[in-house]
């Protein structure tokens, strides 16, 4: 199991500092203070399981590369002074803008099975393109980024042995490697979202 990182340390102090107004005010009464309780909050598939299990050094979260491995709420101890609540994510009910949901299937916070695979990839493709084209030319190794998102997504396919007879990309498959590359970071460190566009 990892060890929290130097961020990831300043947290069980923090929640303490936060919770120390009432813990004083509890030791002034008599009564002996309990854990302080904190509750991880944030939409699915970002690492909220992950965050729990290194400040509690061990796995005791079940995690995963995909949206809704957390099935319900579960305490979790992080030494004698904190408690923290592993939460299922939480999305919108509804999104008002198709925008939101790309770009949250983008990232693998909305399940594969809710989308099509052609049609995020094309979003990222789109969006990649006007905004890190020097990312997207580096990684797939190209001369010049076309101008049409569907002509890069050609190109990428053909690069990558996406093929179908006759010479035709094999849309399904390169729109997996296109996700697959997004969502692990291969692509560099890209932001869906700008404060222009937010």
């Amino acid at each position: 199991m990892h060890k929290p990182e130097k961020g990831q340390k300043k947290i069980p102090n923090a929640c303490k500092q936060l919770a120390k107004p009432i813990i004083d005010k509890m030791i002034s009464k008599g009564m002996k203070p309990r854990a302080v309780r904190a509750m991880i909050l944030g939409i699915p598939n970002v690492g909220k399981s992950t965050l729990i299990n290194r400040l509690a050094s061990k796995r005791t979260a079940q995690v995963g590369d995909r949206p809704g491995v957390t099935k319900k709420q579960q305490w979790i101890k992080v030494g004698k002074e904190l408690e923290l609540l592993d939460t299922p994510g939480i999305l919108w009910p509804k999104f008002e803008d198709q925008i939101i949901g790309y770009r949250l299937a983008a990232t693998g916070a909305i399940k594969d099975e809710l989308l099509d695979f052609q049609d995020i990839a094309l979003f990222i493709l789109n969006y990649l393109k006007d905004e890190y084209p020097t990312s997207v030319q580096n990684r797939y190794k190209l001369e010049d980024v076309p101008d049409d998102g569907l002509a890069l997504f050609d190109e990428i396919g053909k690069k990558r042995g996406c093929l179908l007879g006759g010479g035709y990309v094999d849309y399904d498959k390169a729109a997996e490697i296109i996700l697959r590359e997004m969502r692990s970071g291969t692509l560099g460190r890209i932001s869906l979202e700008t404060p222009t566009n937010v």
